[in-house]
């Protein structure tokens, strides 16, 4: 798998799992069990925990998010699949309606230190008992015929299936860890306090709380480095890469915010002034032209309503849709 599929599923995943959790609350989600105390309560005190030098970076305030248009919408989708009404009955309650925060993270597929490159990591902060995430991930490990494996890492309680090649499950009160290889062993460390992190230990670091700053504070915010020669690598033509004006595109970032109107920020920054022109006028003359481009024509009328705007080497694009535009916009680009 690319390093922009992983990228993309998990981005994809990521809103898919909000919008479970968004959903999923309910009364009783009050009388959860409490966090404990030395538990990261925000999402600054969960990027901490993020080894140096990720590429791709998602934050989720899943409580300010609760609750939003969206949230029963994705809801619903994602329990078409099976999947909410069988994790409960497993595991006895609704494992992902306790998470606070969470935080998603690829590493560069170019870091040597990584041992493998498809590794990722989850961590989120919630309302469970360390014993609670264990035996549900044991349970779903036994419901797929494979044989779970205890262990302690820390103070962490872990589980993983023996023989397995994916992902290992380790939690301690309040705090949720999922990830594989060396990247697990690494989340924590960090979290265990035995991994010491200074600020910006990575050059990519800076990157990350540069373009997500640009942004500001959002309920979701993700930001994407991308790596040398990534166009080469999607379109697969090495002419057509180095024509593509896409090619002066050198990270992106996003932010949602959902409230009685949706707020959707986007920033691509790019190598240069120049690029970053070139981009900006490709992107009006697409927008003056989607209308015969796209079938529906909902689509058609808030592609039209982007606003593009250059600040140097950086292009800022943004677009406020109500409450029934955003069900319109779900729906169309989540399909039956």
């Amino acid at each position: 798998m690319t390093e922009r599929a992983i990228h993309i599923g998990l981005l994809l995943s990521a809103l898919a799992l909000a919008g479970w959790v968004f959903g999923s609350a309910g009364p009783g989600l009050q009388s959860a069990t409490r966090s404990a105390s030395r538990a990261p309560r925000d999402q600054a005190s969960l990027l901490a925990l993020i080894p140096p030098g990720s590429a791709f970076l998602l934050t989720a305030d899943l409580r300010q998010l609760e609750g939003g248009p969206l949230g029963a919408f994705l809801s619903e989708r994602v329990a078409r699949l099976g999947g909410a009404g069988k994790l409960a009955k497993l595991c006895g309650f609704e494992p992902l309606a306790r998470l606070d925060q969470l935080v998603i993270s690829v590493p560069s597929a170019d870091l040597a230190a990584q041992e493998h490159p498809e590794d990722f990591g989850i961590v989120a902060a919630g309302r469970f008992r360390a014993a609670e995430i264990t035996e549900c991930a044991a349970a779903v490990i036994r419901e797929r015929g494979g044989e779970s494996v205890p262990s302690t890492v820390g103070d962490f309680r872990s589980v993983r299936s023996r023989g397995a090649s994916g992902g290992e499950v380790a939690a301690r009160d309040g705090l949720l860890i999922m990830s594989g290889g060396s990247y697990f062993r690494a989340l924590v460390d960090a979290a265990g306090g035995s991994f010491e992190r200074r600020e910006h230990q990575d050059p990519r670091d800076a990157r990350h709380a540069e373009l997500r700053a640009s942004l500001g504070a959002g309920a979701l915010v993700a930001s994407w480095l991308l790596g040398d020669n990534w166009l080469l690598r999607v379109a697969g033509d090495e002419a057509s890469a180095k024509l593509s004006v896409l090619s002066a595109v050198t990270g992106i970032a996003a932010r949602l915010d959902l409230g009685r109107t949706t707020s959707l920020s986007v920033l691509l920054a790019c190598a240069s002034n120049d690029g970053a022109a070139r981009l900006a006028s490709w992107l009006v003359q697409l927008r003056s032209s989607l209308g015969g481009l796209i079938p529906s024509p909902e689509l058609a009328r808030l592609a039209e309503r982007v606003t593009i705007r250059q600040a140097g080497p950086r292009l800022e694009l943004g677009l406020m849709l109500s409450q029934a535009e955003l069900q319109v916009l779900a729906a169309q680009l989540l399909g039956p």
